[in-house]
């Protein structure tokens, strides 16, 4: 979110070399600052001048369960490029966090101790320890994260949107916990300025003024006219301890003494930023009809999964791929479609004499699954799905990557529930230039080449790489020209892809994308819509 701020902010006047370990934009280089050898080799390469360092590990509830692993990143990943600034005697900026503090004040200076309560916290405050021992050293705490627009937001902001697309009558939202916004694009100019000025030490970078989650999300309603549409429901932290279990502190809200000592002109009201952030995207809120009935994705996604040609035939694939790899009696065989949706899969699997489970991350798709019938699905909740090591012959996750913020813990998951001689089925869309309304209303991060794809899985698991191919090969031509025309001509009268085929198309897609389907059992496709790969437990 704030990578994207600060390359925009930079790429005008200075050579921006960037880099992240999802590398979903052309000009980004892959790199994880955990490896201290690729960092040591990376630098030595591109010789910075100056090192701005934004890369972390965010997601609180991972961190309490993966502490190892934060702190490799959020404290480790520090000191890897601080050797480098330190030996050649070059400025470091580090982007740290308002969770280095208790929450026991209202609101927190530069000149406040810290005082961590999570692993989080815990270990992005080792990272400004770390970033103090170089000389020339910037630490900018910033707050509640606002920027990035519907592909990049990973926060507040954007998990509201999704809700708002989806047509939710009442937005229940936390009253007591308090902080303080901080616009990625304001940041980004700060950035820059304390570069420039040689200004080292510690400064706090939000917005001005502070307030609750629900006061955020009361602006958000009033700045989209929706505040007589949609109620707020107000609730404390525990009415989500078990999606969030992570210790919060009370209190974040910062305030920017030392910056606005220097450039007061460089922070702005929380509320202004909302606004201003609001209006410089399209969040696709035209989702809601002039009748105002909702028309969401999951609607027409569930309308169409059974009947549509690609669904379809994707399942079609998905039994060749099974009966291949696991021959015998299918009810010998145990199956576990992570990202299952409302179930259609699990019941085509289950009718064909699979024992077969299914979880998802999104509670309103499995409790329609179960209206429609669905046994054998539940919600994954608190990153682990409720199911013993080594449980499954079989895990699907067909779609479903691209919805994670952060594919690590998934794939890891996964893995733990596998047997051994067990496999994964695993399939994504493809190439980042097919970008389309399709994504931004299925709620995607990103989209993936097979190279990438492979490097995260082979970071996060143990798992053989059995078989790779891409898929939607003979369609690939019209579907290209389709979603670039429509990003040239910013079509938005409809919600996805699934919205456009007539009968006649959905039939004549069916049997060009059949014929693929046989085809793929013997050869591997080139290029196409999406990727699939096939993994192996050892």
């Amino acid at each position: 979110m704030l990578g994207e701020a600060v390359y925009g902010v930079f790429q005008g006047t200075c050579q921006v070399l960037a880099s992240d370990i999802d590398v979903n934009e052309p000009w980004l280089e892959r790199l994880d600052v955990a490896n201290a050898a690729d960092v040591a080799r990376y630098l030595d390469r591109v010789k910075p001048n100056y090192i701005i360092h934004l890369a972390a590990k965010t997601d609180m509830e991972y961190c309490e369960l993966h502490p190892e692993e934060a702190y490799a990143v959020n404290t480790g990943g520090v000191e890897n490029v601080a050797a480098y600034a330190r030996d050649h005697n070059i400025p470091l900026l580090y982007i740290s966090t308002a969770g280095v503090f208790d929450g026991q004040k209202d609101e927190y200076t530069e000149h406040d101790a810290p005082n961590p309560l999570s692993v989080y916290g815990k270990s992005k405050y080792g990272g400004e320890l770390v970033a103090k021992t170089v000389p020339k050293s910037i630490i900018v705490r910033a707050g509640w994260m606002m920027g990035g627009g519907p592909r990049k937001d990973k926060k507040f902001i954007n998990k509201i949107v999704k809700q708002l697309r989806a047509g939710v009558k009442e937005l229940a939202v936390v009253n007591d916990k308090f902080g303080t916004p901080c616009y990625t694009y304001d940041l980004a100019r700060s950035i820059r300025y304390l570069l420039d000025h040689d200004a080292y030490g510690i400064f706090h970078g939000a917005c001005d003024g502070g307030g609750s989650r629900a006061d955020v999300a009361r602006a958000m309603l009033a700045h989209f006219k929706w505040s007589e549409r949609v109620a707020i429901h107000e609730v404390d932290s525990d009415f989500f301890k078990e999606s969030y279990f992570a210790t919060r502190p009370r209190s974040e809200q910062l305030l920017n003494v030392e910056l606005k000592s220097k450039a007061p002109q460089l922070t702005r009201n929380w509320q202004a930023c909302l606004d201003e952030y609001l209006a410089k995207f399209n969040w696709n809120l035209w989702d809601m009809n002039t009748s105002g009935m909702e028309r969401s994705f999951y609607k027409s996604y569930f309308k169409s999964e059974r009947e549509h040609w690609l669904m379809r035939v994707r399942r079609s694939i998905v039994r060749d791929i099974l009966a291949a790899e696991l021959p015998g009696r299918p009810a010998d065989r145990k199956v576990l479609d992570f990202g299952a949706g409302f179930g259609v899969l699990v019941n085509e699997l289950s009718a064909a004499g699979y024992d077969v489970h299914g979880v998802d991350i999104s509670a309103e798709a499995v409790k329609f699954g179960l209206l429609q019938g669905t046994r054998n699905l539940q919600v994954l909740d608190s990153h682990r799905a409720e199911f013993a090591d080594q449980s499954f012959d079989a895990v699907l996750a067909l779609d479903v990557l691209e919805h994670l913020e952060d594919e690590n813990w998934a794939l890891k998951e996964i893995e733990r529930v596998l047997k051994p001689g067990g496999i994964v089925i695993v399939m994504v869309p493809a190439h980042m230039f097919l970008w389309g309304v399709h994504d931004e209303t299925a709620h995607h991060y990103r989209r993936y080449g097979m190279g990438p794809l492979l490097r995260k899985i082979r970071a996060s698991t143990s798992l053989q790489v059995a078989r790779t191919s891409y898929y939607n090969t003979l369609l690939f031509p019209p579907i290209a020209a389709f979603r670039l025309a429509s990003r040239v001509l910013k079509l938005k009268n409809r919600e996805s892809d699934f919205d456009v085929n007539s009968p006649f198309m959905n039939r004549l897609c069916f049997s060009i994308f059949d014929a693929e389907r046989k085809m793929l059992r013997k050869y591997r496709m080139p290029f196409g819509v999406s990727i699939l790969v096939v993994l192996r437990k050892a």
